[in-house]
Formats: structure tokens, sequence, C-alpha cells
């Protein structure tokens, strides 16, 4: 047998275990990924939750547990990302997946992983691994498992979730494969069943005498919250006691566990309800969850059996932990595998405080008494939770998944490899991401990440290996940036800048030091404005890099050098905005900020440099007489006297103003494109046909 060198080193607070990792040397080993979908950042027991998790907390107390790990906000994205080693838009998800992607957005949506990227399973089968996967694919169909590298699949690989009753829904492939494990339809739980096939594709793995790749994609504790009534019962007394105390009591926990390590961790009060149509929220749109004791007895017992549901969920992913360690231990080969076990996004708020009945946003909310509550999760429902118990989930950090504040992105990341890491029941404590997932697994595997695959260049990799921080080393310096639908961030060291949306009062850009303030109650954004125009300029340097911002006509391209906040606002404000342009025939829109109702556009009609200015639906356009070409300075702006326009030294035409943006747009400032609604009297996107290398705009004391 080859030989394995374990060091061990003391640290004040604990013993690390450290491993010389040599891929000559020692065995490869098999490798598992549990990945659950819509779990809280303190669910789990060993993160300060109360929901019992005896067998994830195990693989933590002979493991890793990380403390600031990110995902991507949202399911298909940090699926994409955690596959592939990128950020999300560099492997084709930026958002979500879909059948018609929009061209005008880039290659960074096209709603399914994209011919650029390369999957876990691509990587490691020619490094001598048999791959497979149990779960929710949600990476799109057309990019499937098999097609993707896996050799055998039992799940689902359309829709975000689906019924965990429906027996007929689930799939074994490749096509022609017949299912070795199919209860009886009234039997049937898709958890359970998923928990089954991943110790049937393990014992496939071990028959193989091949190291053995499994990813567990678990579908719970995803709404619909759906478990089996005996399983419920027991919780419903424990979440009748209410979100409030549940809340402290878990970061009082957190602080026992040694989680929350000092007093840069607060408690954040209760978070607010992101702002929605009413009956999608629940009638407390933009206000903060309620008071538990501020709701009548029934819609109590409604929430807490809710509740009781998903903890019920929890119960199952855990219990098949246990059931997969114990047959790994009682087969020899627990010490060898290295087990990742991790959440995609934090707690989901779909929508309001008391969740929804039915079809998503529809605006349906039943409230079940008495006997009907014990159907709550049972066959023929569909229901979520609600924000308040989300925002329980993600104790102690603000909001939920879809945002990129802490409680959007933040996951627990346990790691269990005896043989690699030891076991030193140690937190890791430095940033992390869900793309580090691949590096790290190429680093334990000895597996190479290839520059080609088949015919195709392949896009390198975003991630980096989180073994050295395992190990007690200082991983690499780096800034992470996120972005979904609107909500945007960049860590950058200790410091972080924060874009929200679905708020009440008006969004700027918010800057917070985490390691003085974990849970980003305290904003810096006033007292450091260099440190955070140098990050929002980072941020958008890093958007244009991975293809979140797109230029239709130049690809990613069009733009150098900017220092660009894509929600400048501007509303009732004087404005000045300076670009520098090259183009041979310029036509299309150099800059635009909002949309149908309110915004302004700069841009070029037929070699004409035009200033349009829209207000309540109304443009008015300031545009030259003179064709322009080459290279231009151009300079626009707006006061409530004047619109006026000026090519480089030319004498400055103007008009009379139609008067200041009422209200700050929606759509967010776009260069070389218009991304949304046309701000101008043009039909959006209407491309720039030329090159964009600077470009500033600055608000002005109003005339």
């Amino acid at each position: 047998m080859r030989r394995l060198f374990l060091l061990l080193f003391c640290f004040p607070s604990s013993w690390i275990a450290l491993t010389a990792i040599q891929a000559a040397d020692t065995q490869q080993p098999n490798i598992l990924v549990i990945l659950a979908d819509d779990l809280g950042y303190s669910d789990l027991g060993c993160y300060g939750g109360e929901i019992p998790t005896p067998n994830i907390d195990a693989l933590a107390h002979h493991g890793v547990r990380f403390t600031q790990v990110y995902n991507s906000a949202r399911c298909c994205p940090s699926r994409a990302s955690l596959m592939t080693g990128l950020y999300p838009t560099q492997a084709g998800i930026g958002d979500f997946t879909t059948d018609r992607p929009n061209p005008d957005r880039g290659p960074g949506y096209l709603g399914r992983l994209n011919k650029q990227c390369v999957t876990l399973a691509e990587v490691l089968k020619p490094a001598g691994y048999g791959c497979y996967y149990v779960g929710k694919w949600h990476m799109h169909p057309e990019t499937g498992p098999i097609r993707r590298g896996f050799d055998e699949f039992y799940g689902y690989t359309r829709d975000h979730s689906h019924d965990q009753y429906d027996a007929d829904y689930y799939i074994r492939l490749p096509e022609g494969r017949k299912k070795e494990i199919d209860p009886p339809a009234d039997d049937y739980y898709a958890t359970d069943v998923f928990n089954d096939y991943a110790l049937e594709f393990i014992r496939q793995g071990q028959q193989s005498d091949k190291p053995w790749f499994l990813f567990l994609g678990h579908s719970s504790p995803h709404f619909p919250v759906q478990a089996p009534a005996a399983r419920v019962d027991k919780y419903e007394a424990i979440y009748r006691r209410g979100w409030d105390k549940l809340r402290e009591e878990r970061f009082e926990r957190m602080r026992k566990l040694g989680l929350a390590d000092g007093d840069h961790w607060k408690l954040n009060p209760r978070s607010l309800v992101p702002v929605d149509r009413d009956d999608i929220a629940n009638g407390y749109a933009g206000q903060e969850n309620p008071a538990w004791d501020s709701l009548d007895l029934p819609r109590q017992r409604d929430l807490a059996r809710r509740m009781a549901v998903f903890a019920a969920m929890v119960e199952g992913v855990d219990a098949g932990v246990g059931r997969i360690v114990d047959h790994l231990q009682a087969t020899g080969d627990l010490d060898n595998t290295l087990i990742l076990f991790l959440s995609d996004n934090g707690a989901c708020y779909e929508w309001g405080p008391f969740g929804f009945d039915g079809v998503s946003r529809v605006g349906t909310t039943t409230l079940r008494t008495g006997d009907d509550l014990r159907t709550t999760g049972q066959r023929g429902t569909h229901q979520s939770y609600g924000s308040g118990w989300a925002n329980l989930g993600n104790t102690p950090f603000r909001m939920y998944k879809h945002f990129t504040h802490e409680g959007g992105i933040s996951m627990p990341l346990i790691a269990h490899w005896p043989t690699g890491i030891g076991t030193p029941n140690a937190w890791i404590r430095q940033p992390g991401h869900v793309m580090d997932v691949m590096p790290t697994l190429l680093e334990a595997t000895g597996a190479t990440y290839p520059q080609t695959y088949g015919d195709r260049s392949v896009t390198p990799l975003s991630g980096t290996s989180l073994l050295p921080a395992i190990r007690g080393e200082a991983l690499p310096s780096r800034s992470i940036g996120f972005d979904h639908q609107g909500a945007h961030a960049l860590r950058d060291g200790d410091w972080k800048i924060v874009w929200s949306k679905r708020m009440p009062e008006k969004i700027e850009w918010e800057l917070y030091n985490l390691a003085e303030d974990r849970c980003e109650t305290n904003d810096l954004a006033a007292a450091h404005p260099d440190r955070l125009r140098t990050m929002i300029a980072a941020w958008n340097e890093w958007a244009w890099r991975v293809g979140v911002h797109y230029n239709p006509a130049q690809g990613n391209q069009v733009v150098r050098n900017i220092e660009m906040d894509p929600h400048f606002p501007i509303a009732q404000r004087s404005w000045i905005l300076e670009a520098n342009i090259n183009a041979q025939a310029p036509a299309g829109v150099v800059a635009a900020q909002g949309g149908r109702e309110q915004g302004y556009a700069l841009h070029f009609v037929d070699g004409h440099p035009a200033l349009d200015v829209r207000i309540n639906g109304k443009v008015t356009r300031l545009i030259a007489k003179q064709r322009f070409a080459g290279k231009l300075r151009l300079r626009a702006e707006l006061n409530a006297q004047k619109m006026r326009l000026q090519v480089n030294q030319e004498a400055a035409l103007e008009v009379d103003s139609p008067g200041l943006l009422p209200l700050q747009p929606k759509d967010e400032l776009s260069l070389g494109y218009d991304a949304q609604s046309a701000a101008g009297d043009y039909e959006a996107p209407n491309p720039f046909s030329g090159l964009i290398s600077d470009f500033k705009i600055r608000a002005l004391a109003n005339e």
C-alpha cells in the first residue's frame, strides 16, 4: 500500500491536521459532493441550528467548517459555478436557465452550460474516475449530465423544483437504463429515493475498481416544502415558539460553537420583506418581517407547521448522509473519500412572511387550521415557508436568496477527508466561493484542467483550491464578484460593496468592513468615498470581464478604462457625462440610463451625435447637424435650464431643457448599447459601432 505522511502542528486553540498530499505517492480519493437546496447559513446543528443533523455534524466535527464561503445567490447560477470552477456568466448561466436566451444579453446568459466550460465529470473522468449524479440538475436538459460527462444519472434535469411525491417525473439516464430502485407511487418520496440511489451508485463505483465521483444534488429543502407527516409532527412544538426567540437562540449557539467568534458578529434586526405586489408579499412589501407575537394564533400555527415540514426535509438529507457514511465505514472507504457538504444559496424568502400556496407569484396563501394543518406538505400540496422563517435560516445575516447581502450568498461548507486533511474539527475563516470546488478537487485528485476539450477552447479557471486554507496557509489575494438580477456585490479583502434591489428606499452602493462588521450592520459608504469609488470601478471591470456587462455589437470588448456606477443617481440632479470613442462610421448608443418612462441616451444617428432626454415618456432631442468620425471626445450636460452637447473642441450645442428627471429610472446605466427599454427615441438595444475608451458621469450643483 502506498504511504501517506501526516504532520501535526499545534496552534493556540486547536490541533490542525495537515497532510502532505502527494498525488504520485497517494491513492486517489473517492469524491462525494452533497449539495442541499435553499438551506440557510445556520440551519445545520453544527452551524447553530435547532434542527437535529447528527450525521452532518459528525462530518464537521471530524473535518473542517468554513465560515466565509460564498455562492452565486440562486440555485442554477451556483450549480453552474460549482460544476465548472467559473463565475456563472462564464459558464453560460448568468441568472437562470431558459429555452429562449436573449442574444442581446450575450453568451453569459445562454441559460445552459456553454461549450467553453468543462464540468467536474469532464475533468475527473480522464483522470480515471467513474462519475455519477443523483438529484436536481438545473443546468438545462440540453446540456444534461450524460452529455456533460457523467456515466450514470437519476433525478430530474428540467425545472428548479418538483413535487417530492411524483414518482413518474424522476428519470434514469442514459436512455434505456432500467431503474434499479423503483418504489410504488404511494411510497415514493424523492429525498429518500435520492439517498437510495446515492448508495446504489457508490456500490457501482466500488465494484468498478476505479475511484468514483458522486454528486448528490438534493432538491430538499427547496419548496414545495413536503415531508411525511410522521416526520413533521415532532418539530411543530419547536416552531410554535416563533422566529424571534429561535433567532436569538441560534445566534447564542453560534457564539458557543465558536462560529461567531467576536463582537464583529451582531444579530441583525428582522430583515425587510422585499418590495413586491401586495398580495404576493402578504401585505408586508417593503416592511420588516412581523414580530411573531404580533400574529394571531391561527397564523402562528399555520406557519409553525410549514417550518416543521422544512425541518423534516433537512432531517431526510441528514439521514441519507448517515446511511452513506455507515456504508463507507463498513466497506473501508470512508477515510479516503473526500466529502464536501454545502448549500446553493441563502434561505429562500419567496415571497412574504406567510409563504405561498400553489403556483408561485400568483398571490395565493392558504391559512390552514384544525385538522387541515397536518395536510401541510403532504401529497397534493405545494407550499413555501415564507420570509420570516428564511430570516431565521440566515441568522445572523441580512436578506435572503436572490440578494447579495451576506444572507443571500453565505453558505455552510464542510470538508471531511481523514486521509487527506486529518480530523481537525476546525473553523476555516478565509473567504472562498463555490467556484473553488473544481480547483480543490483538481488538487486532491491530481486531475488536470484542460486548455481545450475536444475541438473547443476552455475558459481558464476563476476559482482557487481551498486545500491550502485547510492546511493553514493563506489563499491567494483576490476579489470576488457577484451579480444576480440587479443585485451586485464585490468582496475585496475585508471590504465589501453591495447594491441591493426591491427596497422601499432609494438604493445606493453600500460599503462594509467585514473584519469589523461581519453582519453588515454599519454602512461606511459616506465615510470612505474614495474606497467606494475604487471598488465600484473594480466591480464594473469584473462585470465586463466575466460577461455580466455585454455589448451585442462588440461582445464584451467595447469598453475599457471605465469607472461607472450602473445606478448613478440622476433624479432631480444636474449632471455632465464625458466619453472618448473611436468609430469610423459611428452609430448607436454610447451610454444610456433609464427606459421608456425616464432616462437619457448619448448616441449617434448615422454619424450625427445626439443627446436624448426622456421625462414621463416624452423625448427631447439635441442633435448635431454635422457628421463626425474617428477619435472623438463627447460631452453632454443636463440642468434645469439647458441641454448641452459638445464634440471635441467644437462649440457646444444647446437647447432649452425639459427639466430634471423627476424619478430615478429603474433601468441601469449601460455602455455601448441600451440594455433594456429604450431611453432614447430609437429601438433598443441600438448597439454602438465603435469602441469606448473612457466614460465618466458626475453630478453638478443644480442651477
